[in-house]
């Protein structure tokens, strides 16, 4: 199947010097060539349905010019890489175009054979972000599949376990239409919507990604009754997890007629270490109970700190309604499974029932309790606590970017840049310069030729790119720490690539690199790295 590229230039003769340099790869069927005059016309394109590889787009241009193209394509999460042609002293724009997402550059006059090698190297990189893809997707759907063949597999062992396989037949059902609502909805993101219409469906997209992932927790209520589920424990804030509550819940609210408020105390610390993905699952449970069970006035979630030692803290949250209402004698019993207060209140809202069941297991394996009050008619209130230690990223994060004794600890290093494209050379030095005035950068093609360097020089810190031809980025770094002696087998290491899975950061740190930033890189966010790195 052909290779498919778009290619957006207002020189109209372009196309024709193209089509005459690739033509034998055109006519064997290896490489399609479509062309578009714009960034306005490019972008209806691919908006259409082009299923392209590659987009070579050139940076000035009449209506759309190239770099706005580019923050439109970055929109559309794409499967395809972008080329920019540019001027060889245009370096302010091709600076912009690296943060706006272009994966290389082509500079003008246009060498053909450049260009050539640049779009070979391109489709690779593409082949191999699609092959990571597919390979994302069989892994989940092999783990589906397993799910469901442990679930059976408990059916036919023991009877007490159906509810657990009624939850697996009701959760694969759901999965269905599940599918079409977020395939659909990541379709029209794809078309052309005013701001409104884009607010809509984002929260539809949320909404959707939220609702998937509690079906799959509910898939492993077992693992959770047996105490075997694991929590993660990463920096987050509690601030951005009730916006999130917020943006997925509001509309339900507002279809009602209730309002939706959320407190959060202002001595709860920036940045906590826990488990966010639960503790909104926790919360989104909590809340959207209490939209559904609520005809007038609304519902508040709050967040206290209870209690603060050291790095240690206790938060409490809690969730108000001014809904129906919960017995006394039947309080207790909304936490167990497939309960819920009343007949009544099952025929009129429906559910499952498990909401809270997970809810309360999922609080008391962190460590936590919960409990609920409530009055008939008047409303309910669910508590919960749970224990969390003080990040040590707070500081960093209410940060706006590094101080200026910070960027004086660059200044002052010697730093290796390895990296083999010469233009990401050029971007990453000028960067520096540009940002910190003159830097002492000294800069190597490959892995090779940074061990040369680092044997004979003294340096401070490396920025080390990751997929190099001859030694790569990995196995340079493996090579400095297990064959060069103290002080230099430890010398800081910061990854630098495209690509910022999860797999890479963690190969990153076991071939004994010290951090990792993603290209394009956020200026501010390299220099923090640089100099906690530089600080050690």
């Amino acid at each position: 199947m052909a290779a498919k590229i778009l290619v957006v230039d207002d020189e109209s003769d372009l196309e024709l010097l193209i089509l005459q340099k690739f033509r034998q790869r055109i006519k064997s069927g290896e490489l399609g060539f479509d062309f578009a005059l714009n960034g306005k016309d490019a972008l209806e394109k691919v908006q259409a349905g082009g299923n392209y590889d590659v987009v070579l787009t050139d940076i000035n241009m009449p209506e759309m010019d190239g770099l706005t193209l580019l923050l439109k394509l970055r929109e559309l999460n794409g499967q395809f890489r972008t080329i920019v042609v540019s001027a060889y002293g245009d370096m302010g724009n091709i600076r912009t175009a690296m943060n706006r997402g272009a994966f290389d550059f082509i500079v003008k006059p246009i060498d053909f054979k450049d260009l050539e090698t640049t779009i070979e190297k391109t489709l690779r990189e593409v082949e191999l972000f699609r092959q990571g893809l597919a390979a994302k997707e069989n892994l989940e759907k092999a783990l589906r599949e397993k799910e469901i063949a442990l679930i059976e597999k408990d059916k036919a062992e023991e009877a007490k376990r159906s509810k657990q396989l009624f939850l697996a037949n009701m959760s694969h059902e759901i999965r269905t239409p599940m599918n079409a609502v977020m395939g659909m909805t990541n379709l029209v993101l794809k078309t052309e919507l005013d701001e409104r219409q884009l607010k809509y469906i984002q929260a539809i997209r949320v909404s959707s990604e939220n609702l998937l992932g509690i079906i799959n927790d509910i898939l492993d209520i077992s693992k959770i009754e047996a105490g075997k589920i694991e929590f993660e424990s990463i920096p987050f804030s509690v601030s951005e997890v009730f916006d999130n509550v917020h943006s997925v819940l509001h509309f339900k609210a507002e279809e009602k007629g209730l309002t939706l408020s959320r407190e959060l105390e202002l001595e709860i610390p920036k940045r906590l270490l826990g488990d966010p993905a639960r503790l909104n699952q926790v919360l989104i449970n909590l809340v959207g109970n209490a939209i559904k069970f609520t005809e007038k006035g609304g519902a508040r979630l709050v967040c206290k700190l209870l209690s603060r030692e050291g790095e240690n803290a206790v938060l409490e949250f809690s969730v108000h309604d001014t809904g129906i209402g919960i017995a006394a004698d039947k309080i207790e019993k909304v936490f167990e499974s497939f309960t819920q207060a009343s007949a009544d209140t099952n025929r009129k809202f429906g559910g499952t029932g498990l909401g809270l069941t997970i809810s309360k297991q999922l609080v008391e394996m962190q460590g936590g309790t919960i409990y609920a009050s409530s009055e008939p008619g008047k409303g309910t209130t669910f508590t919960f606590t749970l224990p969390f230690r003080v990040s040590g990223e707070e500081k960093t994060a209410a940060s706006a970017g590094p101080d200026e004794a910070q960027l004086d600890r660059i200044r002052k290093a010697r730093i290796l840049l390895v990296e083999d494209n010469e233009f990401n050379r050029i971007v990453a030095v000028d960067t520096l310069n540009e940002y910190l005035g003159e830097t002492q950068v000294d800069v190597a093609g490959d892995g090779n030729e940074a061990i040369k360097k680092l044997q004979e020089a003294a340096y401070d810190l490396v920025l080390m790119d990751i997929q190099m031809p001859g030694m790569d980025g990995y196995d340079a770094t493996k090579y400095i720490r297990g064959q060069f002696s103290a002080p230099l087998n430890s010398i800081p290491i910061l990854a630098m690539t495209a690509n910022a899975t999860r797999e890479e950061i963690e190969k990153c740190r076991e071939c004994g690199m010290n951090g990792h930033i993603a290209k394009p890189f956020v200026p501010e966010d390299l220099f923090l790295k640089m100099s906690e790195l530089l600080g050690k």
